[in-house]
């Protein structure tokens, strides 16, 4: 099969979509890319990121956390891209570990920062509404994020959260109660938990 050819079929089998790091797993070097754009099969919508002409599907969630590798969504974007609330983010909200910096710290963002010990605690992977894979934290950890940080969140949106929890028929307390006390927050965890409970 031709670089062409390859780059081709992959984009048909995944949303119409391919990155600079894809082609280095096909083993296609990158100016094809280059070749498939000038051709018009192809444009480029963010450095290293090419949509088939055919696709229209802007996926800002993906191509925000491929430019930004470290950032995971957290907070109430988290919930959003589990189904976990009603609510439509107004912007990205996300974690990064303390040190990490933004060489332009992109507009409509709301960011945490964590120790880089708390920064890989319940990092699960989820689809976009566009359908590709980004990173997100987990329910449990969405939870210690809200109760450690309360005075920050919105009161309603924390008692709403909580009430999910309560519900969620995939809650894990032994996976709630290793996040809370890796993060230093157990007490805290156990006190609101007894109020849910």
């Amino acid at each position: 099969m031709s670089n062409k050819a390859k780059l081709l079929n992959y984009l048909e089998n995944h949303n119409g979509l391919i990155t600079y790091k894809d082609c280095k797993k096909l083993d296609v070097p990158t100016i094809y890319l280059t070749r498939l754009e000038n051709e018009g099969l192809i444009f480029r919508v963010e450095k290293g990121i090419f949509l088939s002409s055919a696709n229209d599907n802007y996926d800002e969630y993906f191509f925000f956390q491929y430019r930004f590798t470290k950032t995971i969504f957290s907070h109430v974007s988290a919930l959003y891209l589990q189904g976990l609330t009603d609510e439509i983010p107004q912007y990205f909200e996300i974690t990064i570990p303390r040190g990490y910096r933004f060489q332009n710290t992109p507009a409509n963002l709301s960011i945490h920062v964590v120790p880089k010990k708390f920064s890989d605690i319940g990092i699960i992977t989820v689809e976009t509404p566009m359908g590709n894979q980004v990173q997100v934290y987990d329910f449990e950890r969405t939870l210690c994020d809200f109760i450690r940080n309360r005075e920050n969140i919105d009161s309603e949106l924390f008692v709403k959260t909580l009430k999910k929890y309560g519900t969620y028929p995939k809650k894990d307390l032994a996976k709630l109660y290793e996040y809370a006390k890796k993060m230093n927050i157990l007490e805290k965890i156990k006190r609101t938990m007894e109020i849910l409970v």
